[in-house]
This record gives C-alpha cells, structure tokens and sequence, in this order.
C-alpha cells in the first residue's frame, strides 16, 4: 500500500504543478476589458463571461527523462464554476484514462480499480483534493481565482502586450475563424484583478513568472464572428524539482451556452487525499539551479 500510496502522490505532485503553472492565477481577474481595441483582448473577455462551452485538448509535456502526452475533453459550466472531464495520459507506453469533476476549488478524480489503492481510500471510488491548500504547501498561498477550469487561462488573452499580428482565416470544427498571435503580459494581467484579491493575485502571478523565468507567454489564437475564441495552442517552459520541463497545449473550445455537468461526488464517495499531497508539496522545488 505503500507504494501504491508514493506513486499516487507523485503523480499528483507532477499534475498539480502543471496545473499551478497554467492555473494559479486563471480569471479571478475580473475587470472588463471590453472596450479595448485589441481583438484578441476583446474576445477574451467576451469568451470568459459565456455561460458555458465544450473542450477538447492536446497537451505534451517534455523533459530530459520523460515524455508525456495527454488528451483532455469534457464540459465546463462557468456560471456554476463546475466541470466535467476525461482525461487520458500516456508515459513510456503506459496509457491511464482518469474522469475528472470540478467544483470551484475542488478536483475529484476516479480512483483507479487496484486493490492496494482502495485499501487506502476505504473503498472510496473518489479522490477528492483542494487545490487552495495543495497549493498552499507550495508557497502559493491561495488561489487567487474561484475556480479549477482548466481553460481559465484563456483569460491571460485579457493582457495582450503588444500590436496583435493577423496570421489568417480558418475553420475550426466548421466555424470561420481568424488566426491571430499575441503576447501576454503577466506582469499587466495582475492589474486586472479586483482590490479585494490584489494582493493574492499578484503573488501568484509573482510566482509565475519565477518557475516560467520571464513574464510574457506567446499565444496563438482563433476568434469566429461572435467574438469567442475556438482555439488556443501555446507553450512554455517551467523549472519543477530541478528539471526543466517544456509543455504544450492546444485546446478547441465549442458548444458555447448553458451546460449540464454532472453533480460532484457526495462527501461519502471520495477520499481526500489534500492532506497527503500538501506534505508531499511542501518538498517540491520550483525553480533550478544554475546551469554549468
């Protein structure tokens, strides 16, 4: 069990730290945009405030000693700041499918069938874990934002830097798009955030900026008619453990309007494992030392 109990933290640890990099600071920041003259802070604003949409993603993530290459698809309903996702992973040829719930701060995810893992969880079918506090343990304090989405870093779009380029027109699961490519700027993202969470929300995107070493993040992006982005692909590279790691995300956005999500697991159903991965957290290093 024990083993068992060190593989499931340690994925976890990895997860999360992608998550904190993409995640951290996502659209707690809430004032409006929407005058702006850039088309593609303009759409990001329109986009963040739907009620609701479908997702499909790509992610890859590399480093010196592994790859991985993940799937993620499911539903997000903004208003509720609830979600409900597959998510599919693959690492030397091993290929694990996990379902996945949001619920604001909280990710619930199904416990894989092994009979060690249940022995630990009491038979819970659910993992439950707190974002807030996992994150905590990093340093991060807490979430400056409301919820887990995973798309909330289309809100980063809010904070273009510089002129946005048109690359050019094209469809995106049959829908007219125009392809644009824009820099954000974290370091103007932080002053989009309300008075009452300043403060956190500049933390976190200080942090940010310490584990991607800079303070811009190039993004691709495509906006049909309506103003709403239907595809973002972008990279960067973070320092987790002393390992660079260089990740990869493209994500097809879709079915905008109300959703209906799954409710989240009952207290009953799920184990929570937030405890065993904040003492697991507070060990992880994300910066690297010098390079020779």
């Amino acid at each position: 069990m024990r083993a068992v109990s060190r593989k499931l933290i340690t994925a976890a640890v990895t997860g999360l730290a992608i998550v904190a990099a993409i995640a951290i600071s996502g659209c707690g920041a809430t004032r409006s945009v929407s005058n702006a003259i850039d088309p593609v802070a303009r759409a990001a604003d329109v986009t963040v405030h739907a009620p609701g949409y479908h997702l499909t993603a790509t992610i890859r993530v590399t480093s010196a000693t592994a790859n991985v290459n993940g799937t993620m698809s499911g539903v997000i309903d903004t208003v509720r700041r609830t979600g409900a996702l597959t998510i599919r992973e693959s690492l030397a040829g091993h290929t694990v499918s996990l379902a996945e719930r949001v619920a604001g701060t909280t990710v619930y995810m199904r416990a894989p069938n092994q009979p060690a893992l249940l022995r630990l969880t009491g038979g819970k079918p659910w993992l439950k874990m707190d974002l807030n506090r996992a994150l905590g343990a990093l340093g991060f304090g807490a979430l400056p934002t409301q919820s887990s989405n995973p798309a909330q870093f289309v809100d980063y779009l809010r904070a273009v830097s510089a002129k946005t380029t048109r690359v050019g027109s094209e469809t995106i699961g049959g829908v007219q798009t125009t392809h644009y490519h824009a820099v954000t700027d974290l370091d103007k993202y932080s002053k989009l955030f309300p008075a009452s969470r300043h403060g956190s929300g500049a933390r976190g995107i200080a942090n940010l900026e310490t584990i991607m070493g800079g303070h811009t993040m190039p993004m691709d992006v495509w906006i049909d008619s309506h103003q709403l982005v239907r595809r973002v692909s972008f990279g960067f590279t973070e320092c987790i453990q002393n390992q660079h790691l260089h990740t990869v995300m493209t994500m097809n956005m879709s079915g905008y309007g109300p959703q209906s999500v799954p409710p989240a697991p009952a207290a009953s159903q799920a184990y929570d494992i937030t405890p065993l991965i904040a003492k697991e957290m507070k060990n992880v290093k994300l910066t690297c030392g010098a390079q020779s």
